[in-house]
C-alpha cells in the first residue's frame, strides 16, 4: 500500500482516538455522579495545561525527522489512559487522563499536517487535506455506528473498547507510512537551507486574525455537542451513550460531503472562496445553536447535527491550508499552525467551562444562546477583516 493511501487510512482510524472518549465522556461521567459544572472543568483544565505546549510541540513538528515515532507513541499513550480511565472514574485521575489525552491531541493537529504536506506538497495539499479530513469524519462515523448499535446491547464499556481497536488500526497504517515519502523541508515549508525566524509568524497579521477567529469557533462549537448528550441524560432519554453516538453520526456524515466540497472548490484559483467558506462556518454555528436552545426534539437534533458538519468540516479543510499558504518558505508552518490552534484551542478549553456553567446555572437555553452569540462575535470579526484585506499569498 501506498503511503497516500496508508495516510488517507491513518486519518480514517485515528479520529476516533485522538480525543479520547470525546463526546461520550460526559454521559459516562455522569453516570458516575459528576455534575456538569465539574465536567466542564475538567475538560477545560485538561485543554489550557496542553495548550502550554502547543507551540512548542509545534516547532517540535517543524525541527523533528522522528515524526512517525513521536504519533505512534502519543496513540499508545491515549489508548493506555482512556482504558485505565474506564476503571478509575474519580475526579482526579479523570483529569490526569484528560489532560494527558490534550497533550497528544495538541502534537498531534500539527503533525499530521506535516506529514501530510511533506508527502503531498503545497500544490495538491488542499486537495490532500480535504481528503483526509473526509477519512476522518467516515471514521468516526464508522466508530459511532458501532458505539451506537454496542451501546445499546452493553453500555457504554463498550465504547472504550472500539477505541483502543480502532488505535491499534491507527498504528499499522501509520507503520505503512513510508518515511523516505516525507520530505522534511517541504513538511515545515523551508526553503532549501533558508529558514526565517521564529518571529515572522507572530508579524503575520493574517495569522493573528485567524487565531482569533478560531478562538471564537470552538469557544462557540466544542461544548455544544456534549451538552446535547448531557441534556439528554438529564431528560432521561440516554445513559448508555447510543443517543451521543447518533448525534455524532449524523455529524460526521454532513461533514464527508462538505469536506470533499471544500476540496472541489479549492482547487481553484479564487482564493476568496476562502473568505466565504469561513463566514458559512459562523453563521451555520449560530443557527446550531439558536435551533439547540428553542428545540429538544429529534428533528431538531438532526438539524443541529447537520450544521455542525458545516462548520466543523469546512473549518478543518481550510485551516492548515490558509496557513501553508501564508507562511510558506518560512521553515515554521506547523509552528504557525500550532499557534492558531493554540488560540482556537484556548476558545474550546473555556467552552466546557462556559457552558457547562451556564447550563447548571441558567439551563440549557441559556447555555446555548451563549454559545450562539460567540459565534455572531466570530462572525463579525471575520467580515470586518475580510473587507478590509484579504490575501492568501
Amino acid at each position: 500500500m501506498s503511503s497516500y493511501n496508508s495516510l488517507l487510512w491513518l486519518n480514517f482510524f485515528v479520529a476516533d482516538v485522538q480525543d479520547g472518549l470525546g463526546p461520550y465522556l460526559g454521559v459516562f461521567l455522569k453516570s458516575h455522579g459528576l455534575k456538569e459544572g465539574a465536567i466542564g472543568i475538567i475538560t477545560s483544565v485538561a485543554s489550557l495545561c496542553a495548550l502550554i505546549f502547543s507551540i512548542p510541540f509545534g516547532i517540535l513538528v517543524d525541527k523533528t525527522r522522528y515524526k512517525r515515532t513521536l504519533i505512534a507513541l502519543c496513540i499508545i499513550l491515549i489508548i493506555s489512559v482512556t482504558s485505565l480511565n474506564y476503571f478509575y472514574t474519580h475526579f482526579a485521575f479523570t483529569l490526569i487522563a484528560q489532560v494527558s489525552i490534550a497533550l497528544c491531541a495538541v502534537f498531534l493537529a500539527p503533525a499530521f499536517a506535516a506529514i501530510t504536506l511533506g508527502i503531498v506538497g503545497l500544490n495538491q495539499y488542499a486537495l490532500q487535506v480535504a481528503k483526509n479530513e473526509a477519512y476522518k469524519h467516515a471514521g468516526t462515523a464508522f466508530s459511532a455506528a458501532l458505539s451506537f448499535i454496542f451501546a445499546l446491547y452493553y453500555g457504554i464499556g463498550s465504547i472504550f473498547v472500539i477505541t483502543a481497536l480502532m488505535g491499534v488500526f491507527s498504528l499499522i497504517f501509520l507503520y505503512l507510512i513510508k518515511e523516505c515519502d516525507i520530505n522534511h523541508k517541504v513538511a515545515s515549508g523551508q526553503s532549501g537551507d533558508r529558514v526565517l525566524e521564529f518571529g515572522v509568524v507572530f508579524k503575520d497579521m493574517s495569522v493573528w486574525i485567524l487565531g482569533i477567529v478560531m478562538f471564537c469557533f470552538h469557544l462557540s462549537n466544542a461544548h455544544m455537542l456534549p451538552l446535547l448528550s448531557q441534556r439528554a441524560h438529564s431528560m432521561g432519554v440516554d445513559s448508555t451513550g447510543a443517543y451521543a453516538a447518533g448525534t455524532i453520526i449524523i455529524a460526521q456524515s454532513s461533514m464527508i460531503f462538505i469536506a470533499l466540497l471544500c476540496g472541489r472548490l479549492l482547487r481553484n484559483d479564487n482564493y476568496r472562496i476562502y473568505s466565504i467558506l469561513m463566514s458559512l462556518c459562523f453563521v451555520g454555528l449560530m443557527l446550531r445553536g439558536v435551533v439547540a436552545a428553542y428545540f429538544d426534539s429529534i428533528g431538531a437534533m438532526v438539524v443541529v447535527q447537520i450544521l455542525d458538519g458545516v462548520g466543523a468540516g469546512i473549518s478543518g479543510v481550510i485551516l492548515p491550508v490558509l496557513v501553508a499558504f501564508w507562511l510558506n518558505k518560512s521553515g515554521h508552518i506547523n509552528a504557525g499552525f500550532a499557534f492558531v490552534m493554540m488560540l482556537g484551542g484556548i476558545g474550546g478549553a473555556l467552552s466546557g467551562a462556559l457552558g457547562g456553567i451556564m447550563a447548571e446555572s441558567y439551563g440549557y437555553l441559556w447555555a446555548y444562546l451563549t454559545l450562539a452569540f460567540v459565534a455572531f462575535i466570530g462572525l463579525v470579526v471575520w467580515l470586518v477583516y475580510s473587507r478590509k484585506r484579504f490575501v492568501l499569498v
